[in-house]
């Protein structure tokens, strides 16, 4: 039992090491974003793109192929080498940045198959599989700012954010898991069973909250993908009036919602305030219920956390978009995220002692 622990912990300290790898992915693709470096690497190379340029005349040719598209002629044009070194460093590092993900997923994982259980394995392989996903839609995302007009579908950007959480999420309930299988397998050895928790009549009102955070960061991609938070730099009313000129002005609710930057940011707003309110109401009605240490601390999590990025969006919105508070903000979503799904893992049915225990020996 004592080996199968120590592994436990191994591969808790493996997937975290993921997470974090691409939390730094989301904040450097912020980053990228906001000092418009995400179409200096004009080509997808998975393998041989991992060198940088090396010589003055690699840098050139680099900057070449970047003067052959529009954004170099309609945006920067005259632009000199070094303005150029330094959006493709923020482009190189965050497409780096992706395949070390891929490795640190891919390595451990190939060498310690064999001693893995088979579910646990094949549940890892997945997430490679969705890490490699991601690079090929990151470049697909690039792909739509190499034409006349450069700037990246804001579709293509909020589904590269959400498949980057989505892996994100999916990495993190392994860890939750393997932690519930070790508390588990220690009520198991003090002869202790284990049923749901106190938040269980609230499943479905938890999953929805989590929902809502998730449609909010999707907002959050097409208010900068449609460059929206550069306008109505007020709050709350958006240019002195509550419903701003231009609201629901297109041909269709959907077009509007979708493509109307307008109505987009207005969208955005009103959604944080939504799961600012979502947040305290669970927060005082938590307050009435017998919880266990976890599931309290996760609400004070999510409360706090929503309240944090409440004042961050607000200040994003005020200082007109500055880039440490944005790209601050945009890690606060997913650690927003990330809260919720804790509070949902600890709300979920549990297996019965014996299984967990059987299971977690295996692991």
């Amino acid at each position: 039992m004592r080996g199968a622990m120590k592994n436990s912990r191994a591969l808790v300290a493996w997937l975290v090491g993921i997470c974090v790898l691409i939390l730094a992915i989301v904040a450097v693709g912020g980053v990228t974003r906001l000092t418009h470096s995400g179409l200096s690497i004009v080509e997808w190379k998975p393998v041989t793109g991992v060198i940088p340029p090396l010589t003055e005349t690699h840098w050139q040719a680099e900057f070449t192929k970047y003067q052959q598209f529009p954004e170099y002629r309609t945006v920067n044009h005259g632009m000199t080498l070094a303005e150029f070194k330094f959006i493709f460093f923020w482009e190189y590092l965050h497409r780096l940045l992706g395949r070390l993900a891929g490795l640190a997923a891919f390595l451990p994982l190939a060498f310690h198959w064999r001693r893995l259980q088979r579910g646990m394995a094949f549940r890892l392989a997945g997430g490679l599989v969705l890490i490699g996903l991601q690079g090929v839609l990151g470049w697909f995302m690039v792909q739509s700012g190499l034409v006349e007009n450069p700037r990246v579908s804001h579709f293509r950007l909020a589904a590269h954010l959400s498949l980057a959480l989505g892996v994100l999420v999916y990495y993190f309930w392994l860890i939750l898991d393997l932690w519930d299988l070790r508390d588990l397998r220690d009520l198991a050895s003090e002869g202790s069973p284990r049923g749901e928790g106190a938040l269980a009549p609230v499943r479905r009102a938890l999953w929805g909250f989590t929902g809502i955070v998730f449609l909010q960061i999707v907002y959050g991609a097409f208010t900068a993908g449609l460059r929206a938070g550069f306008g109505f730099n007020t709050f709350p009313k958006m240019n002195e009036e509550w419903v701003p000129t231009g609201f629901l002005s297109m041909e269709s609710m959907w077009a509007d919602l979708l493509h109307n930057p307008v109505t987009v940011q207005f969208v955005h707003r009103w959604l944080g305030i939504g799961v600012l309110c979502g947040a305290l109401v669970l927060g005082i009605a938590s307050r009435k219920v017998l919880l266990t240490s976890r599931e309290r601390w996760g609400i004070r999590g999510v409360v706090g956390l929503t309240a944090l990025q409440v004042l961050l969006g607000i200040g994003t919105l005020l200082w007109v978009v500055p880039l440490g508070l944005a790209v601050l903000h945009q890690l606060v979503a997913c650690f927003l995220l990330l809260a919720a799904i804790n509070l949902n893992h600890c709300n979920r049915s549990t297996r019965s002692v014996s299984e967990a225990s059987a299971a977690s020996d295996d692991v």
